[in-house]
């Protein structure tokens, strides 16, 4: 049992050292303010330069494994610049942000709260700034990726909703804040989820059904999977060989005492 368990150890760390962060760290700009400041999660930014400026560095922060496009010195030209950064593992593309860098006099009202983009990954949305509420029919089954820009990039952005696509009715609020936190406007989209149904089979929902997986959650699933057939393998083994072969000695060493006071009382 000792050995099992030292496998397993042996396991679980060599999936811990497959799972570490592969994904770029950081975005910064030489003198200049990203807006807001780097997130992960955040795929959008705004960069406010002067009409003088007309190169920049745009500095990645990554690891040895990761090829990233789109970093270094870049030439602007007057008024809109659209960067994107992608990042690549085994030339398979992981991460995607956009920087827009804006070279020139702008004018930012703190007043604004609207969305100047929005979009969903595999749905077309046909956005509009002005349009508050949206209804879209997909079979998407996947957790949804949502990407925006606030037409005031110093304006707060809150999402809550259904993203995991869990419901056929599906329901997620996007919520921007004005600067000024005086004005707030809700952007509400309703998803209806087609269910597929085979006609004569009723469809039954498990619990791998309303949960997506991570990666490391997925390994961590298939380690305990293979440690709990380890544990059942030296059980089986146990009392096959082990607790058997005790069983043998304990019944040999009763048939000798048998036979032996026989014996004895034959010669007696």
């Amino acid at each position: 049992m000792k050995k099992i368990y030292i496998i397993l150890i042996m396991i679980i760390t060599f999936f811990s050292f497959e799972t570490k962060n592969k994904a770029i760290t950081n975005i910064t700009i030489n003198n200049q303010t990203i807006i807001p400041e780097f997130n992960k999660d955040t795929k959008i930014y705004n960069v406010f330069v002067n009409e003088k400026t007309e190169i920049i560095t745009i500095n990645i922060a990554k690891t040895e494994e990761e090829t990233v496009t789109g970093g270094g010195s870049i030439s602007l030209k007057k008024g809109l610049n659209i960067i994107e950064i992608i990042s690549y593992i085994n030339d398979k593309q992981e991460e995607k942000y956009t920087i827009n860098i804006t070279r020139g006099e702008h004018q930012i009202d703190k007043k604004e709260a609207a969305l100047r983009t929005l979009n969903i990954s595999g749905i077309d949305i046909n956005f509009d700034s002005n349009t508050y509420e949206y209804e879209i029919d997909t079979n998407m089954s996947k957790r949804l990726e949502i990407t925006y820009e606030a037409t005031n990039p110093n304006s707060k952005v809150k999402l809550k909703g259904d993203i995991d696509l869990i419901k056929e009715e599906n329901i997620i609020e996007i919520t921007v804040t004005s600067e000024d936190k005086k004005n707030t406007k809700t952007y509400t989209i309703k998803i209806n989820k087609k269910l597929e149904k085979n006609k004569g089979v009723e469809n039954k929902e498990s619990i791998f059904d309303t949960k997506k997986f991570s990666d490391f959650e997925l390994k961590l699933i298939i380690i305990g999977i293979i440690g709990v057939g380890l544990i059942i393998l030296g059980i089986i083994f146990y009392i096959l060989f082990i607790k058997t072969k005790y069983n043998y000695k304990i019944i040999y060493k009763n048939i000798n005492k048998e036979l032996y006071k026989k014996i004895k009382r034959k010669k007696d």
